[in-house]
């Protein structure tokens, strides 16, 4: 009859989850990921997102006069903000595709200086976009300004850019979205 020597729970949790034990330290920001066309994706700063919805284009009420890039305006966590097609805002050939439920990242957004609005706490801006792909961590080092040429019209938002996996990722400013991109009425 042979004997086997059984592992303590703990030891056998550590066996299988090593990584738990021996945790390595956390490098860099993160940032999420959006593909905007087939050959652009874009990042944001985590720190400045509130929120991602998968919402019903209903929950987005239409408000005349706007810009083209206005869907209009929706609530969330009861706070009532804009909601804007991005690739259009960023002057991108990608027209939204007529489907069930949109992707919306919720930005922190500033108030533009010339706002005449008087509000307590945060601005938020909703950014439908085609695909949101997850998150990603980036050290700081590894965003280089882009030795490629980009879009002017990309330009004002941009903030630098990472190659991985061999493409390109620029990565867009939050803050730059919101100050630039609040709509107004006239």
């Amino acid at each position: 009859m042979q004997t086997s020597k059984a592992l303590k729970p703990a030891d056998r949790l550590q066996q299988l989850l090593p990584e738990l034990f021996n945790p390595q330290p956390v490098v860099g920001e993160q940032f999420l990921r959006l593909e905007l066309t087939p050959d652009l994706t874009v990042a944001l700063a985590l720190s400045w997102i509130e929120e991602t919805l998968l919402i019903s284009p209903q929950w987005v009420t239409p408000m005349p006069n706007m810009p083209i890039h206005v869907l209009g305006l929706m609530s969330s966590k009861s706070q009532v903000f804009w909601v804007i097609n991005f690739p259009q805002l960023l002057g991108l050939p990608v027209a939204l595709e007529v489907s069930q439920y949109y992707e919306v990242v919720v930005i922190r957004a500033l108030p533009m200086e010339t706002m005449e609005v008087s509000t307590e706490g945060e601005l938020y801006l909703g950014l439908v976009v085609p695909k949101i792909r997850g998150s990603i961590r980036l050290s700081l080092e590894d965003i280089v300004f882009p030795t490629d040429e980009v879009e002017s019209n990309l330009q004002p938002y941009l903030s630098g850019q990472v190659v991985l996996d061999g493409k390109p990722i620029l990565i867009l400013s939050a803050e730059a979205i919101g100050k630039h991109q609040l709509p107004t009425t006239d």
